[in-house]
């Protein structure tokens, strides 16, 4: 698979996580995007429908949680077809449910083991 044409943006309110997850991200030839919020990171994909590939948020973050986005992403008709998978600490299982009910492609915990990681996000990218 040529990752180098898929992009995917990073939303994560912890500046650290954001880098580290990006630079991983892009050490596997992934081009990103990293964003601070949910008001921002639905800003971005606005306006770059075209060119993003998969959103991979942190579920919780002040202001608005990674479900809002979600929910934003699903019922809006000119970005609902991108993927959304949760890289979060959170371990609800009512908001697993809940969550792929609304759309949601993956769910992987921090911390969290490079394979599983790839293989999600690789798994989403296919279908």
């Amino acid at each position: 698979m040529d990752n180098s044409k898929k992009t995917i943006l990073v939303v994560d309110d912890f500046v650290s996580v954001r880098k580290f997850v990006c630079e991983t991200l892009e050490r596997k030839g992934y081009n990103t995007l990293g964003v601070g919020n949910v008001k921002e990171a639905f800003h971005v994909l606005k306006e770059n429908t075209r060119t993003i590939d998969l959103v991979l948020t942190d579920y919780n973050m002040p202001d608005r949680t990674g479900f809002d986005l979600l929910v934003m992403i699903k019922s809006d008709v000119e970005v609902s077809h991108i993927p959304v998978i949760f890289l979060t600490t959170e371990l609800s299982d009512q908001k697993m449910k809940v969550s792929k009910e609304a759309g949601l492609s993956a769910w992987i915990k921090k911390p969290y083991r490079s394979e599983t990681f790839f293989s999600a996000i690789e798994n989403t990218l296919m279908k």
